[in-house]
């Protein structure tokens, strides 16, 4: 059985649309269900095989948005035998919309084709951090972070590490307040990553250069440059790479489960790439995405000590988080994971003074971009089924008038792959079952 603690019931009548979250799988896996009145459910996946995950050994996260009848089960299932089994109950009861698990380490499936989930938009992920810095931790706290430098996002000492580099955008004004820190701060985006496969590094960013290519980001294993597609390679420790040679995404997988994926968006009229980034770290990894623990308002700082209680004055958290916290968590010369051109550092991409206190969000020599009103932004993230996603996508393109949020977030959340049947109120049989794969 799971340890499973629930958070959240919801009444009967209202509508909602179930979403699992947390340090479970290396990228968001997503499924739905439709179903016809009287009719088969119809079935889709963002993965060939639908509703597949794995799992390590770690807490994770999850929520629910039921879109059925209040008739229809509102609950959430998962097997190890395949979506069309139910074995494992992570709702206590039904209606619950958010709670923490932990499940064995290995492959595991959404029970989407069974009658004991009723209709609605399931899906699994990890700790990670998406488009203007909307961080999410390995225990599920949302909060935002908009630095400007290399910082570690999360590390196990000896076994995983991932950093980004955010780089700030000049906007016309300060962000709204980020719920969590209750701060209004300006724009970055994770432009780069570094991760760590044992004695090895790989790195995945812009042309080293500084000239901006919209043709794709570089990828290099201890500073060699690796060209085109990538298909499985395998690095000294056993970890394995794949990149998209189409999409660009690039993915890491490790021996023991953990992995990364980094999925690069280009925003034309800002001639830079920005990342999307899903981990699955071991248990206890700590950095910018590590768990908030109930001593504290932020994850722990490097040395393993609390940030402590929030602080009350606006300045005093603002000194905090982007302060104390950052500065903790920056890489330097001595631990960066990055390449660099010559005469370039780590110092070369940090700003200390960003993101300005104060709603100072200017930069020198530099057209601030301009954002859209809050219509235009549900417009152009209308596609987002996530609750999650669907809100950092609105606040994203209303306060960068980037509408390329709006695809992003749809990577981000999962594009169907994959399609099957299931039964709409009793067991499931025979070819009503059998999932099919999207043409």
């Amino acid at each position: 059985m799971p340890s499973v603690k629930n958070m959240l019931s919801v009444p009967a009548g209202l509508s909602l649309c179930v979403w699992l979250t947390g340090a479970a799988v290396a990228e968001t896996v997503s499924v739905s269900k439709t179903c016809p009145p009287g009719g088969v459910c119809t079935v889709t996946g963002n993965t060939p095989i639908i509703g597949r995950f794995r799992t390590n050994g770690s807490l994770f996260n999850w929520e629910a948005l039921y879109t059925g009848s209040p008739t229809e089960a509102r609950r959430f299932w998962v097997s190890q035998g395949g979506a069309n089994m139910a074995t494992t109950q992570l709702t206590t009861n039904a209606g619950d919309i958010q709670g923490t698990a932990t499940l064995p380490t290995g492959i595991w499936f959404i029970s989407i084709q069974t009658f004991q989930m009723g209709p609605g938009n399931y899906a699994v992920f990890g700790p990670g951090v998406f488009g203007d810095p909307h961080i999410t931790t390995t225990n599920g706290i949302h909060y935002d972070f908009q630095g400007a430098g290399e910082f570690v996002m999360l590390k196990h000492p000896g076994k995983y590490e991932v950093q980004t580099r955010m780089t700030p955008v000049a906007t016309t004004g300060p962000l709204p307040a980020n719920p969590h820190t209750g701060l209004s701060t300006c724009v970055s985006i994770n432009t780069a990553a570094g991760v760590r496969a044992g004695r090895q590094r790989v790195t995945y960013q812009p042309n080293i250069s500084g000239q901006p290519d919209p043709s794709g980001l570089q990828l290099r294993i201890d500073g060699v440059l690796v060209s085109g597609r990538v298909y499985g390679k395998i690095l000294e420790d056993g970890s394995k790479i794949w990149k998209d040679a189409i999409t660009g995404e690039l993915r890491i997988e490790h021996r023991d489960y953990t992995g990364v994926r980094v999925t690069p968006h280009w925003w034309a009229s800002q001639n830079l790439w920005y990342l999307d980034v899903d981990m699955t770290p071991p248990p206890a990894s700590a950095g910018i995405s590590g768990e908030v623990r109930p001593d504290g308002w932020l994850p722990a700082l490097a040395d393993g000590s609390s940030m402590g209680a929030k602080p009350a004055d606006l300045h005093d958290r603002y000194a905090a988080l982007y302060v104390k916290f950052a500065d903790s968590w920056r890489v330097n010369d001595s631990t960066t994971l990055f390449d660099y051109a010559p005469g370039t550092s780590t110092k070369t991409y940090t700003m200390r003074t960003w993101p300005g206190e104060g709603g100072q969000c200017e930069l020198l020599f530099t057209v601030p971009v301009k954002g859209v009103d809050i219509a235009v932004a549900e417009q152009a993230c209308k596609a987002i089924q996530s609750p999650r996603f669907k809100k950092f996508c609105v606040f994203d393109v209303m306060v960068t008038g980037n509408r390329g949020f709006g695809r992003s977030y749809a990577v981000a959340q999962g594009l169907p792959k994959s399609r099957g049947k299931s039964p709409n109120g009793k067991p499931c049989e025979g070819k009503d079952c059998a999932p099919a794969t999207v043409p």
